[in-house]
């Protein structure tokens, strides 16, 4: 995985003084399209695809819990963004929280 300056790097592209784009973890691709999960394991989203009509699953808010089950390790509530490269990398973004923490994380 590569480290932190090639997965978050900052931009000014918005107007927001303090943001980060979010590049592809294997490879630093910057191009990025949201991402699905099937039984078969990550694809990436197909707007064209008629199985992908209505809501898709690249977004899960999960609940606060007190196992350790976070893709991160960490207990608490939080929301999973799962994302694809162009090159086709499948990853997910993480954003945590237990008792006013708060975790960023790309893992795959």
């Amino acid at each position: 995985m590569q480290n932190h300056q090639s997965v978050l790097t900052p931009t000014k592209d918005l107007s927001e003084e303090l943001a980060w784009r979010v590049q592809c973890p294997e490879c630093s691709a910057p191009e990025i399209e949201r991402g699905e999960l099937d039984e078969t394991g990550a694809r990436a989203y197909d707007p064209d695809d008629d199985a992908d009509a209505g809501d898709h699953t690249a977004v899960t808010v999960h609940p606060d819990r007190d196992a350790h089950d976070s893709p991160i390790g960490t207990r608490g509530g939080y929301v999973e963004i799962r994302l694809c490269c162009g090159m086709g990398h499948n990853f997910r973004l993480i954003v945590a929280n237990h008792k006013g923490a708060e975790y960023l994380a790309v893992v795959r």
